[in-house]
C-alpha cells in the first residue's frame, strides 16, 4: 500500500468515527427528551395501590 492509500484509509475511518459519535449523541439526545418518567423504574407505580400494603392473612392453625 502506498502512503497516499494509506492516508485516505485513516481519513476515512476517522470520518467514520466521527459520524457514528455525533449519530450516537444525537439517538442519546432524542431518547432523553422523549422519556417519559425522569424516576428510576423502581419507583414508579403499576396501576391501583391505594390498599398498599396488603393485609397479611394469619395461618389456621393445624389440627392433628
Amino acid at each position: 500500500m502506498s502512503v497516499e492509500q494509506n492516508s485516505g484509509i485513516r481519513k476515512a475511518v476517522r470520518r467514520f468515527a466521527v459520524a457514528l459519535v455525533a449519530c450516537l449523541a444525537v439517538a442519546g439526545g432524542a431518547a432523553l427528551a422523549t422519556s417519559p418518567d425522569p424516576a428510576p423504574a423502581g419507583q414508579q407505580r403499576a396501576g391501583a395501590t391505594d390498599d398498599w400494603p396488603h393485609p397479611v392473612g394469619t395461618p389456621a392453625p393445624v389440627v392433628n
